[in-house]
């Protein structure tokens, strides 16, 4: 995930990209329903911040997101959220949370960075949460298939809740969470590659899963787009977001990525996610890609989440305004 300290590092870089995106070259999708499967609350340590679920909402109607997958950090600010903005945002819990150097969790901290199993199941049949995101291993240092995970995998699959899996290797130290020293003392980036859900899908093969920040670590790790491509390719089930990569890493990096994606035959699987960076950016970028085609940009900003979504006809044709 990204905080508000990690936009302020590249606000000049951004505010000219925007402004670029939503004057120079207005996006030919601009009437396109979008879906944003990679957002999130204010962590439970910020509940200052002023992105609550109405400011949020109008937000992303701006840019006519008609669905946002929004983690939450706490029951209470699931409350919160699902109250604010019923039908805009689908909630999902954030967990495992690493135990910072201050004892502090940044989720669910009263039950030590996992949500209480017995509060997430009653949550899931309310329909109050619908996802599990994000899911958190490398920040800290547990295992995918660890025994306290378990129950977790277990209800997701129970009952056909979406599970977003923070990917690759990042953040670096100084970014994100990990910019406040007291985070994350059991940091393990290799807990970020995607062949440590192998077990996990094995054991429960029809789970859906979507891999978040796919390319963000470029082509610096020739292994991560091996164990993604080849987990892809396993699993049908298994799709994806480039959350970071579609926005803060060089434009030239996200092209190679995304078209890699695509020539790989996973063009369905590409779902868009903005983890908090302005969207007018990331659709700016998307806009411009010369080697990505109209029809898989109408993909990438809806029909593939549609699909992970398994959302019924009446409400795409909502969502489409007929």
């Amino acid at each position: 995930m990204i905080t508000k300290k990690d936009l302020l590092r590249f606000v000049p870089a951004i505010s000219i990209l925007v402004t670029s995106a939503c004057t120079s070259h207005p996006p030919s999708t601009a009437s396109q329903p979008i879906i944003d499967m990679h957002r999130h609350a204010p962590l439970a340590s910020s509940f200052e911040s002023d992105d609550g679920p109405a400011a949020t909402a109008d937000e992303l109607s701006e840019q006519n997101v008609v669905l946002s997958l929004v983690s939450i950090t706490s029951p209470m600010q699931a409350e919160q959220w699902y109250d604010g903005a019923t039908g805009t945002f689908i909630l999902g819990a954030m967990m495992p949370c690493p135990r910072n150097l201050a004892e502090r969790y940044d989720c669910f901290p009263e039950t030590d960075g996992l949500p209480d199993i017995s509060w997430l199941r009653e949550s899931v049949e309310s329909g109050l949460i619908g996802a599990f995101h994000e899911m958190m291993f490398n920040y800290d240092g547990t295992p995918p298939d660890s025994p306290k995970m378990a129950p977790y995998w277990a209800l997701a699959a129970e009952f056909g809740v979406p599970v977003g899996v923070h990917a690759w290797s990042g953040p670096p130290p100084g970014r994100s969470i990990r910019a406040n020293p007291n985070c994350c003392p059991d940091y393990d980036g290799d807990m970020g590659n995607p062949k440590h859900l192998r077990t996990v899908l094995q054991r429960h093969p029809g789970l859906k899963i979507w891999l978040q920040h796919v390319g963000s670590d470029g082509n610096a790790s020739p292994e991560l787009w091996d164990e993604t491509l080849s987990l892809l390719s396993d699993f049908p089930n298994v799709y994806l977001d480039m959350s970071i990569t579609n926005s803060l890493l060089p434009v030239e990096a996200y092209e190679a990525g995304l078209v890699r994606l695509v020539d790989a035959g996973f063009g369905d699987r590409i779902m868009l996610g903005s983890d908090n960076v302005p969207l007018a950016l990331i659709l700016g970028r998307l806009s411009e890609l010369e080697g990505v085609s109209d029809l898989q940009r109408s993909a990438i900003l809806y029909n593939n989440a549609a699909d992970f979504l398994e959302l019924d006809g009446e409400t795409r044709r909502e969502h489409h305004g007929r």
